[in-house]
């Protein structure tokens, strides 16, 4: 998982590169935040293959939650994707992590920290969509269309059976387990609550909807958030 990550951030980071080289639209130096897309999924909801496909129909990078994790936990990979901005820039991305700290009542673990520096950085790149992490606590509400996918609990309970192979005791204890952590963390280190639909822009039921249908959902929302209502 770590090589492909590795791999992944790496070819990122030359399109970023090539995109500075060839976009003079941009005043150099500014930091202008383009609109992105968070999913905080509940598991069996079908949020990661959601994401991937959101991204595809936009043509934008997704990143989730291991992805993110392991950057902002990856010193080596955490410099390549923080330096690739200009400098200029990055004064601006360390001032809205500093006031986003000083406004919110976040955790101010080294964890947290880095997780939130990585994130604001790769927002500051473009859209883009992000899968877990606290992304929807993170970035600015004005540029973010913050999505929430669930589904119920015998749907949840099938899709877990397949993903990791287990019977529906095992899928029980996993949901339980993983419900559980995921809740904790935003408590913890966001001071809200997960399951708050207010929290969120959209809260999407996937039962009954194919990964098509509800990725088409969630980009008319997109688009009628950034493209058209402004």
């Amino acid at each position: 998982m770590a090589r492909n990550i590795g791999f992944i951030v790496e070819d990122q980071v030359k399109r970023w590169q090539h995109e500075q080289q060839e976009k003079k639209k941009r005043e150099r130096g500014e930091f202008t935040p383009a609109p992105v897309i968070a999913i905080s999924n509940q598991l069996g909801s079908a949020g990661q293959p959601l994401a991937q496909k959101v991204g595809e129909m936009l043509g934008v990078p997704v990143y989730d939650r291991e992805i993110v994790e392991h950057i902002a936990t990856t010193e080596k990979v955490h410099v390549e994707v923080v330096e690739s901005l200009d400098e200029r820039v990055q004064s601006r991305v360390d001032d809205y992590v500093l006031n986003l700290f000083r406004e919110r009542n976040f955790d101010q673990s080294d964890y947290v920290r880095a997780l939130t520096h990585t994130i604001t950085s790769l927002w500051a790149h473009g859209t883009c969509v992000f899968v877990g992490r606290g992304a929807t606590h993170i970035v600015w509400r004005k540029k973010l269309l913050a999505v929430r996918t669930v589904a119920p609990l015998t749907q949840r309970l099938r899709r877990v059976e397949d993903l990791f192979g287990v019977d529906k005791a095992g899928a029980e204890r996993i949901i339980q387990r993983t419900d559980a952590e995921r809740s904790a963390f935003i408590r913890k280190h966001f001071a809200s609550d997960i399951d708050d639909p207010v929290s969120y822009d959209l809260v999407l039921n996937t039962a009954g909807l194919d990964t098509g249908h509800a990725a088409r959902v969630i980009v008319t929302a997109f688009q009628e958030k950034f493209e058209r209502g402004g």
